[in-house]
């Protein structure tokens, strides 16, 4: 499963003006959506050093677009810095260098950060779709866009051109918002998954529904776990995430684990399936990339 196509654009969703990036795979079936207004990904700018936290040997950075930033010492190189304030320690208050965000911020905590050696050409490609093309796209990637700020980049981009129906509705983004901002999702068989997130985690309840005598709880899993793998890519869910499955044995749970592990590999976060509780919870969890769309 691999990103083929690009859709860059903009449309009004629930009276909210959207610039969106959604890819797609071989299938054009919708792997991720990003709302390009909340994500600074792929940003290079400048680091201020403000707190060196040695227990866990890191730093709190001012960054040059106003926000805080974190990196790890490890990830410091002293010879590249800007300004530099010890020629004995690695890392000092005041010290400065280049960094590119790596991980939007979630809430109060900062945005996460790589060290940058030096700008190249002014680094002109840096930027959240530069980034996510080098990262995720396939070699053989197109761009679909009809936003004059991506059609200029130096990228495999085609220009949308069609002014009595626009790529917005071409691609039925307000369906698929729709769709990703609702808490429950049906399987093809009549069963059904709810989503709710909370403070802390994220819980799924799996429901045979009316699905119930025509397949066996095993068979809905998968499906359910189909669905689970899709959806959390595009709602850009990460953290802890508890799914209630039906109740199989304890062979089929095994089944279940090595099912999901198989088919979460091509996620671009890290997905770990940590097995099933005594009470029959499926605990995983996934790293955290992009901001939601909202």
């Amino acid at each position: 499963m691999s990103i083929k196509k690009i859709v860059i654009t903009k449309g009004i969703y629930e009276n909210k003006d959207l610039r969106l990036l959604v890819s797609f795979d071989e299938n054009d079936s919708p792997l991720d959506i990003i709302n390009l207004d909340n994500t600074q990904i792929g940003t290079v700018c400048t680091a201020t050093v403000e707190k060196v936290i040695s227990d866990i040997d890191s730093c709190i950075c001012k960054l040059s677009i106003g926000e805080k930033g974190f990196i790890e010492s490890k990830k410091l190189f002293p010879e590249y810095y800007l300004v530099r304030h010890s020629d004995k320690k690695k890392v000092c208050q005041g010290d400065q260098f280049y960094v590119v965000i790596t991980q939007d911020k979630k809430g109060s905590k900062p945005f996460s950060c790589n060290f940058v050696k030096h700008l190249i050409d002014d680094n002109k490609n840096n930027g959240f779709i530069y980034h996510y093309i080098n990262e995720y796209a396939s070699s053989d990637y197109e761009i679909v866009s009809d936003l004059e700020e991506v059609i200029s980049m130096d990228l495999n981009v085609r220009t949308y051109t069609d002014e009595s129906y626009s790529l917005w509705n071409l691609y039925d983004l307000t369906k698929l918002l729709k769709n990703i901002t609702s808490n429950v999702c049906h399987l093809k068989d009549g069963g059904n998954i709810v989503i709710e997130p909370t403070e802390a985690l994220t819980v799924i309840d799996v429901n045979s529904s009316k699905n119930h005598g025509k397949g066996t709880a095993f068979d809905t899993n998968k499906q359910a776990i189909d669905e689970v793998i899709k959806q959390i890519r595009l709602r850009s869910i990460s953290g802890i995430i508890i799914i209630d499955m039906l109740k199989v044995s304890k062979d089929e749970e095994q089944e279940l684990i090595r099912y999901f592990k198989d088919n979460s590999n091509d996620d671009i976060s890290n997905v770990s399936v940590h097995g099933f509780t005594h009470l029959g919870l499926l605990e995983i969890t996934r790293s955290r990339n992009f901001s939601s769309v909202f």
